[in-house]
Formats: structure tokens, sequence, C-alpha cells
């Protein structure tokens, strides 16, 4: 009875941790949705200069630092190399949530994100 108890319990945390909504688990992250956010057309001077260091910085995830840089060579909409990028970050499973939100919102920005995005964006940016 003890192992049956065990093992329900162990399945329930298991479906809670995997229902968890996805948040902006890194201050990159973090950055990153607050950027594409307020993205128009392409990112500020000092944003591109947050962009850089972000792709600078040891501590960037892989994904991290490849969003970063499409966010920074961005004219309107994403350049085709860093494009193919994103597409890798949003089919691999193992991506982190956040990063494939971002990566998928990126890639359908054309001059900015729509309403819907810029929403789903704040709430990344704000957790």
């Amino acid at each position: 009875m003890k192992i049956i108890i065990s093992a329900v319990m162990a399945a329930v945390v298991a479906c809670l941790i995997v229902a968890m909504p996805a948040n902006a688990d890194t201050d990159n992250l973090q950055t990153l949705a607050r950027i594409t956010m307020t993205l128009n057309h392409y990112p500020s001077d000092a944003e591109k200069a947050t962009l850089k260091a972000i792709v600078d910085s040891d501590d960037s995830s892989e994904e991290e630092a490849s969003i970063a840089m499409a966010l920074y060579n961005m004219q309107h909409k994403v350049k085709e190399k860093d494009a193919e990028r994103l597409m890798d970050i949003v089919d691999d499973e193992t991506s982190n949530p956040v990063a494939k939100d971002i990566a998928s919102i990126l890639l359908e920005v054309n001059h900015s994100p729509n309403d819907a995005d810029k929403a789903k964006l704040a709430a990344l940016a704000s957790n």
C-alpha cells in the first residue's frame, strides 16, 4: 500500500512540474523578451549594446546568444541566416520553452510584434 501511495504522489508531483507555465527563468531571457516586446523596426543603440553583451557573455546560453544576435541584426524582420538558427531553437525538443517562444515570435515579426505576441512577451519579461 505504501508503494502505491508513493507512486501516486510521485506521479502527481511530476504532473505539477510538467504543467507549470513557462517563465523567463534567466535575466537574459527576460531582457530578450522585453527588447522584442518594444521592438519597432530594429533595436535602439542602447538595446544593441545590451544584445551585444548577451552575445559576448560566457554566461549566456547558446539559445540566448542566438536570439540576441538575431535581434541585433534585425532590420524590420529577422535576417535569413538568423532565421535558420531561430527555427533550430523552435524545432529542438530540448530548447528552453521561453527561448522557443521568443524565437517563434521573432520569426513572425514584420516591423514589430503583434498585440497578442506583445502580451505574451510582457508576461515573460515580468516573471
